[in-house]
């Protein structure tokens, strides 16, 4: 399994009745987000490490839900099995539910069976709750507190994957005094595997002289999503028709990476 540097998707704090003292406290989940590359009807063990830097032992429980989005790019969240190209349904933890101590680490496996038939990529959403022990009885006002993690795990079949990124269109807004130059390019990934699409675009001036360059951050696009992915450049351009050469790329499980190239002219008055 590939693992990436730890982040948090979601985090919800859970509060009851009583005084709650600062103290500086962590509790994490590492890895928080998973790319991995897999094959049809194999098992595999991912695991994750929780940690807590508290005084007080917490009791997790570990679960997974679903993760997709609507026609606005929204990001929508579901049960287990309910979204398209869930994953959520393959993972099993164990144990689904842990006590971490007290400034202590422990380590829980999610057992990931992909199914003979998989094709693509296919997403689920690792959810790990923690609440504290009982650890007294005190009859004094107390507060519970509790932490919820969601992470990301995509996987994607190394056979039977399809990419295909289309470039629907595009549109320059020129510079001006106040503001930079920006690039917008409509994307629709018509594949069955997500493509991080990442960039780069020329400006040329009438005579074909570069006026300026710039780079495209690098964005993910899940299957059938369609969204912009956007450039800037900080430069000036003096009155003129100017056309803007974008090249685009992205990797492909076993295949060569695959490249395009859109042009849009365009005006400065």
């Amino acid at each position: 399994m590939t693992r990436h540097k730890l982040f948090f998707l979601g985090i919800t704090l859970l509060i009851s009745f009583g005084i709650v003292q600062a103290q500086q406290a962590s509790v994490g989940i590492t890895p928080a987000s998973i790319d991995a590359n897999i094959k049809r009807g194999t098992s595999y063990t991912q695991k994750f490490t929780l940690t807590n830097n508290t005084d007080t032992p917490l009791r997790f429980r570990c679960s997974v839900s679903d993760i997709w989005y609507d026609e606005q790019n929204n990001r929508l969240n579901g049960r287990a099995g309910t979204l398209p190209r869930s994953a959520s349904l393959w993972i099993q933890f164990l144990p689904s539910e842990i006590i971490v101590g007290p400034n202590s680490a422990t380590v829980v496996k999610a057992v990931i069976t992909v199914p003979a038939g998989a094709t693509g990529s296919f997403y689920a959403v690792p959810v790990f709750e923690g609440i504290p022990v009982n650890v007294t009885q005190k009859k004094v006002s107390t507060a519970t507190i509790g932490v919820r993690f969601r992470g990301l795990m995509m996987f994607t079949t190394t056979e039977g994957s399809e990419y295909y990124v289309e470039i629907m269109g595009g549109k320059i807004q020129p510079p001006t005094a106040s503001s930079e130059l920006e690039l917008n390019l409509d994307l629709r990934n018509r594949g069955t595997a997500h493509a991080k699409v990442r960039g780069a675009f020329a400006i040329l001036n009438a005579s074909g002289a570069l006026a300026g360059r710039g780079n495209i951050e690098e964005k993910r696009f899940l299957p059938s999503q369609r969204n912009l992915i956007k450039g800037k450049w900080a430069g000036e351009l003096p009155p003129g028709k100017y056309i803007c050469i974008v090249t685009l790329s992205y990797n492909r499980i076993a295949l060569e990476p695959t490249s395009m190239v859109y042009e849009i002219p365009f005006e400065v008055k």
